[in-house]
């Protein structure tokens, strides 16, 4: 009998979900449905940079786009307040995440230099050169951002399995 308690007893702690692991998955979780909000919630700061960009309005689209950073910036920040240390795995998902955050975060808020140059080659007061010279940096800016899309894709892939471990180790499947 006092086996079969023992057992159970040691069941029920090896079992238990750790309050902190439970809060950085929280964390986690709130801030992976707040970029998405970022990135296509109606009337999030990249809806709002398309419709203003549709709109001609360039000053506003740029505007759309110092939203963007800062909702990034506090996903970030959030995430990196978490503390970590005493977690299987904690350390290595925060600073995963953070790493990814970060790397969408730069990809997105390239549109800065996107938006300028729409800007310079859509200006009929341009000459025909500039806005031709605006085009061809348009075109070096696609292939960037196709490299920096590549870095996400494994940043995320390397997330993912961290996230994956982490959920393991600590009970949360």
């Amino acid at each position: 009998m006092r086996n079969i308690l023992f057992t159970l007893l040691i069941f029920c702690l090896a079992s238990c979900q750790s309050k902190r692991a439970v809060q950085l998955h929280t964390v986690l979780s709130n801030s992976e449905r707040a970029v998405f909000n970022i990135m296509v919630g109606k009337n999030g700061p990249n809806e709002r940079k398309h419709h203003c960009i549709i709109d001609g309005d360039f000053k506003c689209a740029l505007q759309a786009v110092d939203d963007k950073e800062r909702a990034f910036n506090t996903v970030i920040n959030k995430i990196n307040a978490v503390e970590t240390n005493d977690i299987k795995y904690g350390n290595d998902l925060k600073k995963a995440a953070i790493s990814y955050y970060n790397a969408l975060k730069q990809f997105e808020i390239s549109d800065r230099q996107e938006i300028a140059l729409q800007q310079l080659s859509h200006d009929k007061t341009n000459t025909a050169q500039v806005r031709d010279s605006a085009m061809a940096k348009q075109l070096q800016l696609l292939n960037k951002k196709q490299e920096m899309r590549q870095l996400i894709d494994k940043k995320e892939s390397q997330l993912a399995e961290i996230q994956k471990q982490f959920n393991s180790v600590n009970h949360l499947d």
